[in-house]
């Protein structure tokens, strides 16, 4: 399955730069294996900037009622994060 998620400007630098590898999210609808397209969102201007990550889903644990921690290792894709 792919999902796609929004993502705040702060966290999606984080994730190129590798420095992350894991969000939360609050949809129980992810699993292991399924792919999580991370689009980036401009709080400010409330608006996505056209970057976007592709990711493969590693490992989901729950962490509250209906929300999961999921880890992922970004994958080659049509997407290329603008620089």
């Amino acid at each position: 399955m792919t999902i796609n998620q929004k993502i705040e400007q702060e966290y999606f630098d984080h994730i190129i730069a590798g420095k992350k590898r894991e969000i939360q999210l609050t949809t129980g609808a992810v699993h292991e294996g399924d792919t999580v397209i991370l689009e980036e969102w401009d709080p400010h201007a409330q608006e996505y900037t056209g970057r976007k990550i592709e990711a493969l889903v590693t490992a989901v644990r729950p962490k509250e009622e209906r929300s999961q921690l999921v880890q992922f290792e970004p994958k080659e894709s049509k997407y290329t994060p603008a620089s």
